[in-house]
Parts: C-alpha cells; structure tokens; sequence
C-alpha cells in the first residue's frame, strides 16, 4: 500500500493531533499547521523527512497564508492526497444575545477558512487527480472536511457554531458535485461527544446578555461545564477510522462519529420524515405547475 501525504489544520490538539501521529506512525507523511511552531516542535519534535510543521493563523490575508501552506506542501511532498480541515472552534450564544462581530469571526473561522485553503489546494489536488486518472469511478483523493452533529441538526444555546458547520456540511455536498468527475472526494465528518477542548478553550460564549433568556443560559451552560471531560468518544481513534476512509475505494460522503452522532442523526431524520409526510399533500404537487421541468436540485446526490 503506497504512504499517502496529508495536510491536517490545527494538528496540535484533539482530533487533529491523533490524526497526524497516526499517520506517522503507519508511514504516511504530514504536513501539520497550527497558531505556533513551538507547539508543532512539542508534539512531533520538529521537521523530518516524513513531517512538515508550519505556523498558521488564521487572521491578515488568509489567501497569501494558504498560497503559501500549499506550496511548502508541494516542494516538501510533491501531493497532497488528504486534506483536512480540522481548524475551528465554538460560539455558543442564543441569537439574540450574539454580536455581528462574534458571528462573522466564527464564520471566518468556521467557513471562509475551510473554503480557502480548499481552493488553494485544489490548484495541486485538481491537475494531479486528472493526472491519476482520477474519475467518478475511481477516488483518489480526499478532501475531509470537519464539521459537527451541528451541522446536521442545532442544539440549544448553539445556533452560531450551528450555522457554521450547516455551512461545512454545504461545502462538502457542493465539492463532491464538483469534484467527483475528477475522482476526489469531499467527505462530510459529524462527530459529537468526543473528549476533546471543544468544551474548553476551543469553546467561546456571546457577551450581550438579556435578563429573560438568564435562566436557559445559566442552565445550558452547566449542563456543557458537566459534559466537559465525560463525553463518551475518545479522539485517539479518530486517527484510525480517518486513516481507514481514506483507504476506502469509495469511502462514504457522510462520515458521522460517535454514537450520539448516529442517534441524533436518526432522530433529526425521522423529524423531517415525519413533517414531509404531514405537509406532502399541501405543499408538493399540488404547488407545481403542470408544465414544469426537472429541477437542478433533483439531481442524485450520492455519486457510487
């Protein structure tokens, strides 16, 4: 089995960092970023022929940054056959209380980041993929994009960080529309409950408190504090289960993760089922005109 290069965002914490020394370890080579070279030298003990850190914060011209990440990338690896956006954190508010500027810094974060660095990246993984003799039948690379259970269905107290990740999720729908004529994947990751510092430092909270929401606030925010440290998923086996997708022929476009995930992405579905058969007769056919066409929309979404 030929070693695959990676290029893993926020590599020195949680899901990003089991990812990276797993890969490592079974031979690949990575290219890992995060807001300090000095936390990079901790973790992996500085450049090696099989290891590239790189300092990156995501402030200032994002697209010079990622031009950059990913030309270190190609001169170091010649590839890249994983990409993955890992970097992201929380804004937990309810809407009312939550500032524009808190809500576009989540999304500059959350989405223009991802979606960058995916087009810088696709400048190599594009012409290389064609190269390959990539196609709808034949996956060869991956582009592996973390979103969250919130990016399927909200939470109480959660609708920024939500909205975000909803914006991950349509990313990753939309390149693998895009891409998979070029035989690259974009795969969709919903974990939840995962021991990680999501409920830590990668955790933000709204500043503009009102008195009438003080009660659900006080009460959601005990209830994160109480989970904090007891989530049933363990990160060390992200690495694994990333590193066996993306050994898949044709690995899966929804990649949801941890047992909760499933559940509650069972419970959405039927949600939505469940009103779809309340409201067809209302508002399916009986809307459309009788001389319509297909829709853009009606379009298979699963490739293979």
């Amino acid at each position: 089995m030929e070693n695959q290069i990676w290029l893993i965002t926020a590599a020195t914490g949680g899901f990003g960092e089991s990812l990276a020394k797993y890969a490592l370890s079974r031979g690949d080579k990575v290219v890992a970023t995060s807001r300090t070279m000095k936390k990079l030298n901790e973790k992996f003990g500085g450049e090696s022929e099989n290891f590239l850190p790189f300092e990156l914060k995501f402030e200032g011209d994002l697209q010079v940054k990622f031009k950059a990440l990913v030309e270190a990338t190609q001169k170091k690896f010649g590839r890249i056959d994983n990409l993955v956006n890992n970097a992201g954190y929380g804004l937990l508010g309810i809407v009312e209380e939550t500032s524009e500027a808190d809500l576009r810094t989540q999304f500059e974060v959350n989405v223009f980041a991802p979606f960058l660095l995916t087009q810088a990246a696709l400048k190599l993984m594009r012409p290389q993929a064609i190269k390959d003799g990539g196609s709808v039948d034949k996956v060869v690379a991956r582009i592996f994009n973390l979103s969250s259970i919130g990016g399927f269905r909200t939470s109480g107290a959660s609708t920024p960080y939500c909205m975000s990740k909803f914006a991950v999720s349509a990313l990753s729908e939309g390149l693998n529309l895009e891409l998979n004529q070029f035989g690259i994947r974009a795969i969709n990751v919903m974990p939840t409950g995962f021991r990680t510092e999501f409920l830590g430092d990668s955790l933000k909270t709204g500043a503009n408190a009102i008195r009438d929401y003080d009660e659900f606030r006080s009460a959601t925010i005990e209830k994160f504090k109480a989970y904090n440290g007891k989530q049933p998923g363990d990160p060390t086996t992200f690495g694994p289960v990333m590193f066996e997708i993306s050994r898949q022929a044709m690995p899966a476009q929804y990649l949801f993760m941890g047992s909760s995930a499933f559940k509650n992405a069972e419970q959405k579905m039927a949600l939505v089922m469940a009103d779809m058969n309340d409201t067809r007769s209302i508002a399916g056919e009986a809307m459309d005109f009788k001389d319509a066409t297909a829709s853009a929309f009606d379009k298979p979404m699963r490739n293979k």
